[in-house]
């Protein structure tokens, strides 16, 4: 009897102490949370996961840049545009005689930018060399590009709405509008990455070393096409990106599929096309470079959130010309809630820090239940309509 009683005592206490380990624990936790979530709030970091935080860069060289370069560049801040193809663009003189556009600074990115320029029937822009990556995804119109290496002829590369083409490194180079139409242009770079490095944008502009290995003029330059593994190829300009052919990809989603080019020897722009049947979807995933993400095709919705706070997330409904970006290392997810299959272009720069060892990819492999029930919403919603 005395043992019995002695046993349940024990057991008793046990799980007293059970409980209140328990309760210290959650306790400690939230206190934890709070501490970090008022540390974050203190010093202008973000919190991305459980005691992460992403140190916010204060008074970078490309920020820097930002603010001496607002009261003559048309800066359009944000993280999402509607329609490139209609948006209103202003005066940018610095990129030509009666060219308009806009400078994006999307999402507080400090690795890649974008400029969405329009050039007038018949006009141009001004020749430049650059020292950093260019892609650029035509929009509308037709024209040609002029490039030239040091000590070789002129290379002229024509171009049309739906094309990809990405500017060779340090190439001196110029847009020409060939037809009848304003021609528009989407130009993602790595401008702020190489700013940041070298703290000099008269470097940058100056210098005129000539990166051979990548260009030098060769004939088979714009035609050329090389297999580089099961859904990348090594090319330098891709007629109609939304019709072109891609390859089964299920690992983002079932029934996806994707292909990534490897464009102009390019050592930072990293550019593929996904695309989503209809009524399906792309897993959810982070990582930790900037992404442009431009609709070609398709009607549907995308999400994106830091770890934890989907309740705060960020939503964009999109259909053909909507671009976007998700923060850097926040989850997002791409939802085709359209009849046709959805497509998209991605532009960023995954190589760079892979590079470094500082790549960081994760994906949602079951869905969560807030995403799950958002979809079916929005599936509901789209059946009801005429």
């Amino acid at each position: 009897m005395t043992r019995r009683t002695v046993s349940v005592r024990s057991l008793l206490i046990a799980v007293g102490l059970l409980v209140l380990a328990a309760i210290i624990a959650v306790q400690i936790g939230l206190a934890r949370a709070i501490f970090y979530e008022m540390y974050a709030f203190v010093k202008g970091d973000e919190i991305v996961a459980d005691s992460v935080l992403r140190i916010s860069p204060q008074n970078s060289p490309y920020q820097q840049w930002l603010e001496q370069s607002s009261s003559q560049v048309p800066i359009f801040e944000g993280w999402a545009i509607d329609d490139i193809a209609t948006i209103d663009l202003r005066a940018w003189s610095q990129q030509g005689e009666g060219v308009r556009g806009l400078y994006l600074h999307f999402a507080g990115y400090q690795m890649t930018d974008g400029r969405l320029i329009e050039i007038p029937p018949g006009g141009k822009t001004d020749s430049q060399r650059k020292l950093y990556e260019k892609a650029i995804y035509f929009v509308s119109g037709e024209g040609y590009t002029v490039l030239q290496q040091e000590g070789q002829p002129l290379q002229r590369v024509a171009w049309k709405a739906g094309d990809l083409f990405s500017v060779p490194l340090n190439v001196l180079h110029q847009h020409f509008n060939s037809g009848g139409e304003p021609a528009r242009l989407l130009t993602i770079t790595t401008f702020p990455l190489v700013l940041n490095v070298f703290d000099s944008e008269r470097f940058i502009d100056k210098s005129t070393h000539a990166f051979t290995e990548r260009y030098d003029f060769e004939p088979e330059f714009l035609s050329s096409v090389k297999e580089a593994s099961d859904y990348e190829l090594e090319t330098n300009f891709v007629e109609d990106i939304g019709t072109v052919g891609t390859r089964r990809h299920d690992f983002r989603g079932e029934g996806n599929s994707t292909i990534r080019w490897l464009m102009a020897g390019n050592s930072m722009l990293d550019l593929h096309i996904s695309e989503m049947p209809p009524r399906m979807y792309k897993k959810a995933h982070r990582h930790s470079s900037d992404a442009f993400i431009l609709l070609l095709s398709g009607e549907g919705f995308s999400v994106t959130w830091r770890e934890g706070a989907y309740d705060e997330r960020k939503r964009v409904d999109w259909k053909a010309g909507t671009l976007f970006v998700p923060p850097m290392f926040w989850y997002h997810q791409h939802l085709n809630s359209g009849s046709t299959p959805a497509r998209y272009l991605a532009i960023n720069v995954p190589r760079v820090v892979k590079n470094l060892g500082m790549r960081f990819e994760d994906q949602i492999e079951v869905d969560l239940e807030e995403v799950q029930d958002e979809w079916e919403r929005e599936l509901r919603k789209v059946a009801t309509e005429p």
